[in-house]
């Protein structure tokens, strides 16, 4: 009708029909996707963005109930069974064939996909002393996950097949079986709930391995300390305690507020890759290898600018990078794919810093639940996202306008976090309300000396118990419950 009516396109007054032929898709360059064997195009072409947007659901619903689990049973056990349940049930989705059953194991691997590398996260650090967090915290995602990242399209394309990849990548989990008998227990955790002998018994098997050995005096004080949090009344907590008194409620919510924002631009780019550049595993191996120069430059930074500015500074200038490419033409191609790149790699730091602030902030008796509840909101971001990069539709600024204005927003709040640089993690809830006061918007830790800044944090940390119990006398007196700036003024 166009061609013999003489028209130069379509009418779009002319009704429309389904395709009732069927479709043909072209797998010279893709392989054969859940998508395309059941058909999820034209009108049907929302239920991969449904799918994964319940992924993030399952994620949602979980995390926060896991990362309890974490703080009441421990680590490890939570570690072994959330891999366990996700890579069965990533296998499982291997093998189905309708939209429901396929949706219904995603969401099952979404309840477990937070949880079985943040626990991992947060055991790692609890056994790491300040000197070393940045390190430990960085250098294992710059190399695992760079490579993890680079290798992964090129073996779906080698598989060729959605199904046999999917069982691949979540037959590996299994491995985390074999845990118990080669990873300890938080040491941290287990003298946390009292549990001396356990602690002992690790802390000294590690000695043994380092060719190291402990003294009867630390000994001595491990017990003393064990024995004085098993008979304490505040040795379990959730992430309702968080949010009982000023300071930590502050942090809290200011924490829950930067990963939120930092898992939508995160995931954003991740998923608008796809629309950058004309191979999609091309684009993305390069974006993901910017994880390594990442990793590097934010171990880098946190060390000498700190944790808070360098979250801050990041975010904002990822959203900078994001509003410029709203502003470019789309058919500038190689600028896109240039400035979509700096905001990835300015992302990734940000997520890096972020992945770590929870563990240094949060208490060690809340640490699991509270790193829950702030994922859990992450995980709405996650929910929310594909649906933002879906709007590259209407326009391919719309997704970068939004994920730019979100991330300076995110960034200019950071500022309110405190400094952890050099500073020992907080255990108990006494400690996360009266570690890290006295601190400026401008405090830059690396102004003194690191000697300095540990002397002062022993300090409020040996007068914690008791500036934090005189609080609470208060409330209970009260009724009220006290503010910042009398915090404040108690710790000086």
């Amino acid at each position: 009708m166009v061609v013999g009516g003489n028209l130069s396109g379509p009418d779009p007054t002319w009704p429309t029909t389904t395709c009732i032929n069927g479709w043909t898709f072209d797998f010279s360059l893709y392989y054969p996707t859940i998508t395309s064997q059941l058909n999820w195009v034209c009108e049907e072409d929302w239920k991969p963005f449904l799918s994964q947007s319940l992924f993030f659901v399952g994620s949602f619903m979980a995390s926060p109930v896991l990362g309890w689990a974490s703080d009441r049973w421990g680590r490890l056990p939570i570690i072994v069974a959330t891999n366990v349940m996700g890579g069965a049930a990533g296998v499982a989705s291997a093998f189905t064939n309708s939209f429901v059953a396929f949706t219904s194991l995603r969401f099952l691997v979404g309840m477990t996909f937070d949880t079985h590398y943040t626990v991992v996260y947060i055991l790692l650090l609890e056994y790491v002393s300040s000197e070393y967090r940045t390190i430990m915290a960085n250098v294992p995602i710059m190399i695992f996950l760079t490579a993890g990242l680079c290798v992964m399209p090129w073996l779906a394309l080698y598989l060729h097949d959605w199904s046999t990849f999917a069982i691949v990548i979540h037959a590996s989990q299994v491995i985390s079986l074999s845990f118990p008998w080669v990873v300890p227990e938080s040491a941290r955790w287990l003298l946390s709930k009292g549990r001396t002998k356990e602690t002992v018994d690790i802390i000294t098997r590690a000695a043994h391995m380092n060719k190291k050995s402990l003294t009867p005096e630390v000994i001595r004080e491990l017990e003393e300390f064990g024995n004085k949090q098993k008979n304490a009344k505040n040795t379990e907590a959730t992430a309702l305690d968080l949010l009982k008194t000023p300071v930590l409620r502050l942090r809290f919510l200011v924490l829950c507020v930067m990963w939120l924002v930092i898992i939508l631009a995160y995931d954003g780019h991740v998923r608008n890759s796809e629309h950058i550049g004309s191979n999609v595993f091309v684009s993305f191996t390069l974006v993901g290898f910017v994880e390594l120069p990442a990793d590097f430059l934010t171990m880098v930074l946190v060390e000498k600018v700190g944790r808070r500015h360098t979250t801050s500074i990041t975010l904002v200038l990822s959203g900078v990078a994001c509003l410029v490419i709203a502003a470019i033409p789309e058919t500038y191609t190689t600028s896109i794919m240039a400035l979509a790149v700096t905001g990835r790699f300015l992302i990734t730091m940000s997520i890096n810093v972020g992945q770590q602030y929870p563990v240094e902030v949060l208490p060690t008796v809340a640490r699991g639940s509270g790193a829950g509840l702030i994922h859990t909101l992450g995980n709405l971001s996650g929910f929310i996202s594909p649906y933002v990069v879906y709007l590259s539709k209407i326009g391919h600024y719309l997704p970068y306008t939004i994920l730019g204005l979100v991330s300076i927003l995110g960034g200019s709040i950071c500022v309110l976090l405190p400094e952890t640089l050099n500073q020992i993690l907080p255990d108990t809830l006494e400690d996360g309300e009266t570690f890290f006061t006295g601190q400026g918007y401008c405090y830059n830790p690396c102004a003194g000396s690191r000697n300095e800044d540990g002397d002062r944090e022993i300090e409020q940390y040996t007068d914690s118990n008791s500036t934090f119990q005189d609080l609470n006398s208060d409330a209970e007196n009260t009724g009220r419950i006290p503010q910042e700036e009398e915090v404040r003024e108690r710790v000086a």
